[in-house]
């Protein structure tokens, strides 16, 4: 993984950019859980996931998407995956990224394991696909981490950040 990423960066010219801007530059990548919320392609065969997290208020947030699943994966996911019942939190949720997806709601009982880069946007979802590492049949939903935004700046603030 680390001679991958090297060979990234050398890929790219960043001998116009400070040192922090390089820095920043490099995808750190991180292991952490999350919940299965929808699929693109069917329930028989999922091609990715749609991930999320709760909020502080309960509700399941949108978080990222998997890179497209290896033909094994996408085999021992669909084993995992139920129809969304009625009331799915992302009814009527339109799912934008280059191009609009059909996605196919599940019941938002599955976690996975999923290794995803630590730059998020303000709202906290992940910037980057994140890639599948397995299935954690003994955690419940509850046990994900929670979604938490980045702070946001105040516009007139000089690099002080407001919990707003």
């Amino acid at each position: 993984m680390l001679h991958r990423m090297r060979h990234m960066q050398e890929r790219v010219d960043l001998s116009g950019h400070t040192r922090l801007e390089r820095l920043l530059h490099q995808q750190v990548r991180e292991t952490t859980e999350a919940i299965v919320g929808a699929v693109t392609g069917s329930l028989a065969t999922p091609r990715s996931l749609l991930l999320g997290r709760y909020d502080n208020h309960g509700r399941l947030q949108y978080t990222g998407r998997t890179t497209t699943l290896a033909r094994a994966a996408s085999s021992a996911v669909a084993g995992l995956l139920a129809s969304a019942r009625r009331g799915h939190p992302w009814t009527g949720r339109p799912f934008c990224g280059r191009e609009t997806l059909d996605v196919t709601l599940v019941e938002p009982e599955l976690v996975v394991e999923v290794g995803v880069g630590v730059v998020r946007d303000t709202s906290g979802r992940w910037r980057h696909p994140a890639r599948l590492h397995r299935a954690r049949l003994y955690l419940s939903p509850g046990e994900v981490p929670r979604i938490t935004a980045l702070p946001r700046r105040h516009p007139s603030s000089t690099g002080s950040t407001s919990p707003g």
